[in-house]
């Protein structure tokens, strides 16, 4: 993929989110003119950037609604809610078509078809009558028509629709077309269902030693079986060198011997305008920073080279340690600052996911008929790349529950006295060092009585946790796998399908999910995760010989507890921590692998939160915490239950970083 296109699929993404956040915008507040101006802006960039490449559907339906928002700009036509409608399948598919640019190079099958079918649900809407086309075609035209059909006519047999008709094109390419940046060739391949084609010299060919390679010759005739807005759409930029006709079944008898009764249709042309201005998308002051560490770690390599010179010439012993030790305080110090300014380049506004949802809610709760006031808070908040972009699948599916689920009827939210309007808040906010992801509702809670008994009918749990477990403890089933509350399983089902998913999705990024709900108040689900997951700070523990990383944002503490405090409790463990007793796991059982032959009369115990339960995990020792640069699991490892990733310790051995709670499950 060349680098203009690389521009333009990036530069598209963003035209076509903010054509959407401008549309939703106008849709609350349709007299906003500065928004009006926005949409209009967007559609209209983004249109002129499609010309600069060979995706002509994209075009066609692009120019449709530019026209329209220049009608609802010029107020010609309202502003309603199919209209915005519209747009907005428009942009949809628009961004369905970039992705598959993005991925394949080129549109799919079948997208001239869907695009003149956009254009034309568009323009349905606009108030002017349509075009008329129906001009008599002068008998100069006849003949190369009628020539063309009758050479083909055999070949045409069965290839199109009864009734359907043929488009006819005759396009003659100028003398300088190539240096015009034209590529006659290019175009008529990228004519949708070309049924026939005839190549012919426009003029008589000059003897050899007279041959222009640079100029064009060629005279170019073809039918098609297309929709003819597809077809003009391909000869958009060269109007003047292309006649069109469309041709009916009606005026096919005697091998279109009749008088042609459809218009020669010439082609209307819209500007062409370049992509705007392109915004550097990290602050040049992060790279200045970046810049000044690096000359600085620079220096301190150079003082290496420095001491290694000394050491030939030398140097006493204390003098070289000192000097070591100088020169590695300061080129931790630069490690530090350095690690900083890389997590700050790679940090990015939760804005970028978040203004993704609305259009998502909005064609939600018009499948469900519900009414929902969708609001975002914390948009600013900023967090890692890889952070940021690994939620957007856990909060859609978040999302789409709450409306499915959350949202009641306008009718029973006005009986039990609340707004008729079901309230969902998608919010971010720092917690420490830690970001937490909330998806707030104001529907009809979850009934905890109603998920135990579906734990019990599905084993999910057994009879006595079930009774141990208190109603808040309940709620949080709904992570458990298999767990569904809903009577039919789609896309919309209720509460809990899917949400095991949600929950893993969350872990993978280091993060915990938790839900707080009050039966006919609302439901609230929080996602709370680290602000970084390239650079990990791990407690190193030992088991016998071997050591192992655990991240250290989920250790509470750690303690040392005697053998003799240790319960037994049926084939599990327990110890009491400050008057609370908790569950004990030994980690040496859980990567099943031997305990140490001889057991020690102390053990050294990290206290875990699994969820909002506390649970103490039995390591052979502490060793260290570090920072670490983790690496994800790759190739046949890439599936290895239990194990984050890895990374290298400063002997060159490898440190495997597990995940305890998916070892616990």
């Amino acid at each position: 993929m060349d680098d203009l296109l690389k521009h333009f699929i990036t530069e598209a993404h963003e035209l076509i989110q903010q054509a959407t956040d401008d549309l939703l915008a106008l849709e609350r507040d349709p007299q906003a003119a500065a928004t009006m101006n926005s949409a209009f802006r967007a559609v209209h960039t983004l249109k002129g950037s499609v010309g600069l490449f060979d995706f002509a559907p994209m075009g066609l339906a692009l120019h449709a609604a530019e026209d329209l928002l220049g009608a609802l700009k010029e107020k010609r036509t309202s502003i309603d809610t199919h209209a915005i409608d519209i747009l907005l399948t428009c942009l949809g598919q628009i961004e369905r078509w970039v992705a598959e640019i993005e991925q394949a190079g080129q549109l799919p099958t079948g997208a001239a078809d869907e695009g003149y079918r956009l254009a034309r649900a568009l323009r349905s809407l606009l108030d002017e009558p349509p075009i008329q086309t129906a001009v008599a075609i002068p008998e100069a035209e006849h003949e190369w028509i009628k020539e063309l059909f009758t050479q083909e006519s055999r070949n045409l047999v069965g290839l199109r629709p009864q009734n359907a008709p043929i488009v006819a094109i005759r396009y003659i390419p100028r003398i300088d077309s190539f240096f015009a940046g034209d590529d006659p060739i290019a175009l008529l391949r990228s004519v949708p269902d070309l049924l026939a084609l005839r190549v012919k010299n426009r003029d008589p060919w000059p003897p050899a030693a007279e041959f222009d390679p640079f100029a064009c010759n060629l005279r170019f005739e073809a039918l098609t079986g297309a929709e003819i807005e597809s077809v003009k759409a391909v000869f958009r930029f060269v109007p003047d060198q292309v006649v069109i006709h469309e041709i009916t079944r009606s005026v096919e008898s005697e091998v279109l011997g009749t008088v042609l009764n459809e218009a020669a249709s010439r082609i209307s042309i819209g500007s062409t305008e370049t992509a705007g201005t392109r915004t550097l998308r990290v602050d040049a002051t992060r790279i200045d920073r970046l810049a000044d560490l690096i000359g600085e770690m620079v220096i301190a390599k150079n003082a290496l080279g420095h001491l290694a010179g000394q050491i030939s010439d030398g140097l006493d012993g204390k003098h070289l340690a000192q000097s070591l030790l100088a020169n590695h305080a300061a080129i931790e110090r630069l490690v530090t600052e350095m690690h900083g300014a890389v997590m700050n380049v790679r940090m990015m506004p939760m804005r970028d996911i978040f203004r993704r949802f609305p259009r998502a809610v909005r064609e939600i709760a018009g499948q469900l008929g519900r009414a929902i006031d969708f609001t975002m808070e914390g948009e600013e908040v900023q967090a890692d790349k890889a952070i940021v972009e690994g939620l957007f699948e856990p909060l859609l599916h978040l999302l789409r529950n709450a409306v499915g689920h959350g949202a009641e009827p306008e009718h029973l939210r006005v009986e039990a006295g609340k707004s008729a309007k079901t309230r969902i808040v998608l919010r971010a906010l720092r917690d420490g060092d830690r970001v937490r992801v909330e998806v707030e509702d104001d529907g009809r809670g979850v009934d905890p009585a109603t998920i135990r008994e579906t734990a019990r009918q599905r084993g999910i749990s057994s009879e006595e946790n079930l009774d141990r477990l208190s109603d808040a403890e309940v709620v949080n089933l709904i992570f458990a796998p298999g767990f569904s509350t809903a009577s039919e399983v789609t896309d919309l089902s209720g509460r809990g399908v899917g949400m095991d998913a949600v929950r893993s999705a969350v872990e993978r990024l280091g993060g915990q999910t938790n839900v707080r709900s009050l039966q006919g108040r609302g439901t609230t689900i929080s996602l709370s995760l680290p602000s970084t997951i390239v650079m990990t700070k791990v407690m190193v523990v030992r088991l016998a010989n071997e050591l192992y990383g655990i991240p250290l944002d989920g250790i509470i503490e750690t303690t040392f507890v005697p053998s003799s405090r240790i319960l037994a409790i049926g084939t599990s463990e327990a110890f009491v921590l400050r008057d609370k007793t908790l569950p004990l796991l030994r980690l040496a059982d859980l990567l099943e692998v031997p305990r140490l032959s001889v057991p020690s009369q102390v053990l050294k115990v990290m206290v875990m939160a699994l969820g909002d339960e506390l649970v103490g995990i039995a390591v052979d020792g502490f060793d260290q915490r570090m920072d670490v640069l983790m690496r994800p699991m790759t190739g046949i490892l890439a599936g290895m239950p239990g194990v984050i990733g890895t990374t290298l310790l400063g002997d060159g051995k490898v440190l495997m970083i597990l995940d305890v709670p998916e070892l616990i499950r």
